[in-house]
C-alpha cells in the first residue's frame, strides 16, 4: 500500500508540474519573475490548513484529515499516509514532536484536542482525546511533554495515552480570545490575540511567569507569530487577521514586524512595520476582490533570517507572497504567486529555495523562489 501511494503521488506531480521562467501566467496561476510554480499535489485539496515540518517528514493537517509526506526530495514528496479525523475545524498551526501529533478541534461539540500517535508515519493511531479543550491552536512545550493552549489550557502529554488537562496558564481569558502560541525555545512561549504575552514556564510549567508583552494602538486581532532565531532575532513576525473581507484596505489585516530590543529592560515590544495587500487586476499580481479576506495567514521566514530577511507568507485569494524585512525591520514586497482558483492559507520553507503553500481549494502547490534569500 504504501508503494501504491508513492507511485500515485509520483504521478499526480507528473500531470500537474507546469515549470516556466518569466513574469505573467505561472503553471496555474500568475507569478513574479523570481517564483516558479512547480507542480500541485492534490491530495489534501478542499481539506489542508496548515503543516508542521520536521526532519525529512511533512505533517499536513486541515478540517477532515492529516496527510503525512516523507519530502528528503522536495520536488517529489512521498505521500506516507492519509489519516481521516471526521471533522476538526479549524485545527490550524498543527504541532508535532515526531511521536505524537496534536490536532484542535475548537468548534466541536466537546471542543477537544486530539493526539495521535505518528512513529509509524504510515499508520497514525489516535490515543487520547481531551475534552473541553476550547483552544484555536496548541503548540508542544518542553517536546511535547506538555502542550499549551492559545485560551489557555495547559495539557499534560508525558504519558500521551493518558493526556490530561492540569491547568490554565490564563484563567482570566475571555472566551475566543485567544488565537495563536508558539514555543519559540524550550520553555519561551509567545502568544497572540489582541495582546501579544511572552511567557517563561521553565521555573514551572503549570504557573508560566507573564515576562514582557505588547500591544497595539487600534487594539487589533493578532492571530499568528513566530520569532526567528529560537527568540533571538531583533523581530518577531506577526499578523492581524480580518477575515471575509472582499476589499482590501487600510483597515485590513497587516503582517508586522515588532522590535524586540531591550525587552527585558522595558518588558514591553513595539510594531517596527506592517504591510498590507491590495487589490489590482489580476495582471499586476493581485486580485480584484477577495472571499476568504486580505490576511497574512501562516508564514514562516527563510532558513537564513537573521534580524532580517527573507518571509514567505499566504495571503488567501492573493496567494503566495514573498516579503523582505530589511536590518530596520520595514517590509516591502519581492515576490510572489497567484493561484488560479485558490486560496492561500499557509507557507513553508521546505530548502532554502523550495516552498510549500498550503491552499484550502487545491491542496498543495510546490514553488520554487530563484531570488535573493
Amino acid at each position: 500500500m504504501r508503494g501504491l501511494i508513492a507511485s500515485a503521488a509520483a504521478m499526480v506531480l507528473v500531470t500537474f508540474a507546469a515549470p516556466s521562467s518569466g513574469a505573467g501566467p505561472e503553471g496555474t496561476g500568475m507569478a513574479s519573475d523570481n517564483v516558479q510554480h512547480v507542480a500541485t499535489i492534490p491530495f489534501d485539496a478542499g481539506a489542508a490548513t496548515s503543516a508542521r515540518l520536521l526532519g525529512d517528514y511533512l505533517y499536513v493537517a486541515g478540517s477532515k484529515q492529516f496527510s503525512i509526506y516523507d519530502v528528503s526530495d522536495p520536488l517529489n514528496p512521498a505521500l506516507q499516509s492519509i489519516t481521516p479525523v471526521g471533522f476538526f475545524f479549524a485545527n490550524e498551526d498543527v504541532d508535532t514532536n515526531g511521536k505524537i501529533l496534536l490536532l484542535s478541534d475548537e468548534q466541536g461539540a466537546t471542543h477537544s484536542l486530539h493526539v495521535y500517535d505518528v512513529e509509524d508515519k504510515t499508520a497514525p493511531v489516535k490515543v487520547a482525546t481531551v475534552a473541553n479543550a476550547p483552544d484555536h491552536t496548541f503548540t508542544c512545550v518542553f517536546h511535547c511533554t506538555y502542550a499549551y493552549g492559545a485560551r489557555g489550557s495547559i495539557i499534560d502529554l508525558r504519558n500521551p495515552t493518558k493526556a490530561k488537562m492540569v491547568g490554565n496558564w490564563f484563567p482570566g481569558m475571555q472566551p475566543g480570545y485567544g488565537f495563536d502560541v508558539t514555543e519559540v525555545s524550550p520553555g519561551i512561549v509567545l502568544t497572540s490575540s489582541r495582546q501579544m504575552h511572552l511567557l517563561d514556564a521553565r521555573k514551572d510549567v503549570l504557573n508560566p511567569e507573564f515576562v514582557a508583552s505588547g500591544y497595539t494602538t487600534d487594539d487589533r486581532l493578532i492571530h499568528s507569530n513566530r520569532w526567528p532565531n529560537h527568540g533571538r532575532d531583533r523581530f518577531y513576525l506577526v499578523q492581524a487577521e480580518t477575515f471575509a473581507e472582499t476589499r482590501c484596505d487600510e483597515d485590513s489585516g497587516a503582517f508586522m514586524t515588532w522590535d524586540t530590543r531591550g525587552w527585558r529592560k522595558t518588558r514591553t515590544f513595539e510594531v517596527a512595520d506592517e504591510y498590507r495587500a491590495v487589490n489590482g487586476n489580476f495582471i499586476d499580481g493581485s486580485p480584484p476582490a477577495n472571499a476568504a479576506g486580505c490576511t497574512a495567514m501562516w508564514f514562516q521566514e527563510h532558513p537564513d533570517f537573521d534580524d532580517g530577511g527573507l518571509v514567505a507568507t499566504a495571503w488567501f485569494e492573493h496567494g503566495a507572497r514573498f516579503l523582505r524585512v530589511g536590518h530596520d525591520g520595514k517590509i516591502s514586497e519581492v515576490g510572489y504567486f497567484m493561484p488560479v482558483g485558490g486560496s492561500t492559507i499557509a507557507t513553508y520553507w521546505i530548502t532554502d529555495e523550495i516552498v510549500y503553500a498550503i491552499d484550502l481549494v487545491r491542496g498543495i502547490d510546490i514553488l520554487r523562489f530563484t531570488g535573493t534569500p
